[in-house]
């Protein structure tokens, strides 16, 4: 499993889901009851993509992660999986998840708007254990944190997760089933912190970040996803702000945090 020709991604899981865009044919005075012409198709076959997969520093298989590499998900990418060519394919969102003396796990969703429509042939591959390097898995305990006292009370978070989502318009031309182009309509992070503390509670409008926070990812020996002599963090940037906020406590435990921050993209 690989992206544009590079790389393996060391998935945990992989699945391919076909939709079609359908419509009843609903008629006035009339019944259905041609079994042959039920629906009328309106647009092309929807191809979703999802990977889960296990974050590492070595290797290029993260590429897709970088605004830089797609342009904020206006350029196309080609997967190979199975065996299988996708083509055609854009991100639609990824979200990652760190968590102490756990490996960074993250989960991204493509569209392909090119899909292959055999079914894969196989995805066992004997050269995968040469890329299982556990010194280049990233650990949730080894990842630096900073500018946590601008959300929680307490630099005591065990639970951190990063979503980004871009959305974007497929423009279809006449003569071509498939889309010729993209329109990138939106780019959203949403970050979810766990901690054991708020700093402020917030009011109609929110609170807005008066500096970064997030996550710096590194490995054991300190090395970060590198693509282009750029670092790959989850960061929000100041400006951002915290939408959402809760606590709770069960009998015996201690109290538990909750804090969501959005920070618009584009």
């Amino acid at each position: 499993m690989a992206v544009d020709v590079g790389n393996r991604i060391l998935a945990t899981k992989a699945s391919i889901d076909f939709s079609t865009k359908n419509q009843v044919k609903r008629q006035l005075g009339a019944n259905i009851s041609d079994a042959d012409d039920q629906l009328r198709f309106n647009g092309d076959v929807d191809c979703k993509i999802s990977l889960d997969f296990v974050l590492q520093t070595n290797l290029l298989n993260e590429r897709f992660l970088f605004d830089s590499y797609h342009n904020t998900g206006q350029n196309s990418m080609s997967f190979e999986i199975g065996g299988n060519q996708y083509q055609s394919c854009f991100i639609d969102s990824f979200s990652l998840t760190v968590r102490p003396f756990e490996p960074v796990m993250g989960s991204v969703t493509f569209s392909s708007y090119n899909p292959d429509s055999a079914f894969p042939g196989g995805f066992i591959d004997d050269g995968v254990n040469d890329d299982l390097n556990t010194t280049d898995i990233i650990y949730g305990h080894t990842c630096l944190l900073s500018g946590a006292g601008t959300v929680v009370a307490s630099d005591i978070i065990n639970d951190f997760s990063y979503n980004k989502t871009y959305s974007r318009t497929p423009i279809y031309t006449l003569g071509s089933q498939q889309a010729t182009s993209q329109i990138v309509d939106g780019v959203e992070v949403d970050v979810n912190v766990q901690s054991t503390g708020l700093s402020q509670i917030i009011d109609f409008s929110g609170n807005k970040l008066s500096s970064d926070f997030g996550v710096a990812l590194r490995d054991v020996d300190g090395s970060a996803i590198t693509y282009s002599s750029s670092n790959f963090d989850l960061i929000v940037n100041s400006g951002a702000h915290v939408v959402a906020e809760g606590y709770s406590v069960d009998g015996g435990g201690t109290l538990v945090t909750k804090a969501t921050i959005k920070e618009v993209i584009l």
